[in-house]
């Protein structure tokens, strides 16, 4: 079975379960921080270690989000490493979490800067997204210094760059073009 629809179809049961139990937000939270404790490099081996026992993953993983999760994503997590497939959850956390925004309406952002931007920014940035989309927006901020100036601005499929590294590819290839030509 593909990889993805595996992540799919635990995120759409514990998402059919949550909504049933009226514990979507709650779950929406556990989720992140499954998100977020997913991208640790010990975790992501503990995931893979082919000698470890799903029963000896089990007790980690409990001893690890027992205090910080629901029970309901605590079942799930011990369905998914009974069924030895810990290695997926990562993919079932984002496509349940794309589940809740798509259901709440709620529009995925990621700004890109070349310096850190204040709150006040990121809520009038928020503001702007709130008011072309119709919907609430969940923005993201990140920093590369890459981007030179400006910023790139990413709308779920939809990308903004008004970047000072992208003008300059534009002018560069424009540049090469007019000497190509003549």
């Amino acid at each position: 079975m593909n990889d993805s629809q595996i992540s799919v179809r635990y995120a759409k049961a514990l998402f059919q379960s949550a909504s049933e139990q009226q514990l979507l937000d709650k779950v929406y939270q556990d989720m992140e921080v499954l998100t977020s404790t997913c991208k640790l490099e010990d975790f992501q081996y503990m995931l893979v270690v082919p000698t470890l026992q799903p029963s000896q993953k089990i007790k980690v993983l409990n001893t690890i989000f027992e205090k910080h999760v629901s029970k309901i994503s605590m079942s799930m997590i011990d369905l998914v490493v009974k069924n030895k497939r810990e290695t997926y959850l990562p993919g079932i956390a984002r496509n349940f979490m794309d589940l809740y925004r798509k259901d709440k309406g709620i529009r995925k952002a990621s700004l890109v800067t070349a310096q850190s931007v204040d709150e006040s920014t990121m809520e009038g940035i928020r503001a702007l997204i709130r008011k072309a989309y119709d919907s609430e927006v969940e923005l993201s901020s990140s920093v590369h210094e890459d981007v030179i100036g400006g910023f790139v601005l990413t709308i779920e499929d939809m990308r903004y760059d008004a970047s000072v590294a992208s003008n300059l590819r534009k002018l560069k290839k424009q540049l090469l073009q007019t000497s190509i030509e003549k």
